[in-house]
């Protein structure tokens, strides 16, 4: 499986919080790249865009934590999601 480019990642976060246009992709961009670094940095190895977890992770991370409709029921699956990818990866 190849992995999920930055531009699909971007569309699938714009796609679960509903908005198509352009006017916030800087902002989502700048929310899926803290999402990689809080992911990489939890669970202490690099992000892998293979993974449908981590990627979906960054999904909920964008979700939760999109300023102008936070969603609070995501960021808490995030954290659990996050608590899972870490325990996979330690095995």
């Amino acid at each position: 499986m190849a992995g999920m480019t930055d531009e699909e990642l971007k569309t699938l976060c714009k796609t679960s919080i509903r908005i198509t246009s352009t006017t916030y992709d800087s902002m989502i961009e700048g929310l899926i790249g803290a999402a990689k670094d809080d992911i990489s940095a939890s669970c202490d190895v690099e992000f892998d865009s293979e993974d449908k977890n981590e990627c979906q992770a960054v999904v909920l991370y964008v979700k939760g934590m999109f300023p102008y409709a936070p969603d609070e029921k995501s960021w808490d699956l995030y954290q659990k999601r996050l608590n899972v990818i870490g325990t996979r990866k330690i095995q």
